[in-house]
């Protein structure tokens, strides 16, 4: 296969004595403003939070989002004088309710952690998804136990919000970029709503395509996601992580009332073994096709790589794949995508933009950098249309 990559290069390590973000940054999130043609970075750090730490629990390590912006595309402004989200960190009942975009009190799902940023737009407004746990992780890269630092209430029957294992919940953010770009972040993010719920367990890799399609006799937006359980959904479907596509008419139905969900590709070849699911937003190809990222995963040795998918809008009913390259086509080559505290092996595409003839992507190398990649786009298309797609 061709090589797509023109070129890759670490943009961001932790930095020191910014509590927040002084152990891990990674997994950015990246869009350029049409008006300014200004790039915009989110990207997810974490840092020891003693202030936070209960009693007999190990220390918390809450998850937060940074700023940063480009106006060459090449040169990154990063903030570390505040988060530009920042979860709430509360311990106690009273404290875990907030508003919805619709001034309705509803679960702080981002109480404990806020994660892997993607940005896209949707019908002409900028939007945000993020992977959210109601508590604040330990150090995971150590132990992986989402539970780890949870109060013991929070485990038992007195939990309303079927978060006692603390499962990630993805939610949903409207982004004024004017704002973003003056660091006014309180009113640079406005809470939409949780797009995956906790009853069906963990739900990552989320995005949405940026216009409605007519699903079923009605005009509906359309969802990528990546449930771990995808049984939790229906006993027919895979029981590995798979790659889920849902419809609905609003974005509040998404979680529990979607009108219709597909699983459309679950891990097939040996390189995908433990999991697969939708990496960066799909960019739109024209005629009909989108061009979609995906990821998948062996073990915790082997890790994780990438490839590419193309869609093809059907009439009626959900894009389907039409093309799909089967082989780990992008994965960790220079040195700082090795392995460090973080033992997986992980490039982990987060997002994208399509500029002229490249693809730039965001992505975080091994739990502890952010990184950019740029893509030929020509080769990405033209190297997948030699792979014509029969599910299996």
């Amino acid at each position: 296969m061709q090589n797509p990559v023109l070129s890759r290069k670490c943009i961001l390590t932790p930095p020191e004595g910014i509590s927040w973000a002084s152990e891990m940054v990674l997994n950015p999130a990246i869009i350029i403003d049409p008006k300014t043609n200004r790039t915009h970075l989110l990207i997810r750090t974490t840092g020891p939070f003693p202030e936070k730490q209960t009693e007999g629990k190990p220390l918390p390590y809450p998850i937060f989002l940074a700023y940063a912006y480009s106006d060459d595309g090449e040169n990154f402004e990063f903030d570390f004088d505040t988060p530009a989200l920042a979860p709430m960190l509360n311990t106690e009942l009273c404290g875990l309710m907030t508003l919805d975009m619709r001034g309705e009190k509803v679960p702080a799902y981002m109480n404990g952690c806020i994660e892997d940023p993607r940005l896209f737009w949707v019908e002409d407004s900028l939007y945000l998804t993020v992977a959210c746990r109601m508590f604040p992780p330990g150090p995971f890269w150590e132990h992986d136990d989402p539970q780890q630092c949870m109060p013991e209430w929070a485990k038992s029957d007195e939990n309303p919000f079927n978060t006692q294992k603390n499962p990630t919940v993805t939610l949903l953010y409207r982004v004024n970029l004017d704002f973003l770009s003056k660091k006014d972040y309180k009113n640079a993010f406005t809470y939409v709503t949780n797009l995956t719920s906790p009853l069906y367990g963990e739900d990552r890799d989320v995005f949405l395509f940026p216009k409605k399609m007519k699903i079923d006799g009605e005009m509906q937006y359309v969802m990528i996601h990546r449930p771990y359980c995808p049984q939790n959904y229906s006993k027919s479907n895979p029981e590995k992580p798979s790659i889920m596509i849902s419809a609905s008419k609003d974005f509040y139905s998404f979680a529990e009332n979607a009108s219709k969900r597909k699983i459309i590709y679950s891990p097939t070849e040996d390189w995908q073994e433990e999991k697969v699911g939708g990496s960066t937003p799909p960019i739109d190809m024209g005629n009909g096709e989108w061009l979609l990222n995906y990821h998948g995963k062996k073990n915790d040795k082997i890790g994780y790589g990438q490839s590419f998918m193309i869609l093809k809008e059907q009439d009626n009913d959900f894009p389907e794949i039409t093309y799909l390259c089967p082989e780990k086509w992008i994965e960790g080559e220079a040195d700082f995508e090795m392995p460090n505290k973080a033992a997986i092996p992980a490039i982990f595409f987060t997002d994208s933009v399509k500029c002229g003839d490249k693809i730039i992507v965001a992505y975080g190398a091994c739990d502890e950098k952010a990184c950019i990649i740029e893509l030929d786009y020509n080769i990405v298309v033209s190297e997948a249309r030699k792979y014509p797609y029969k599910a299996k």
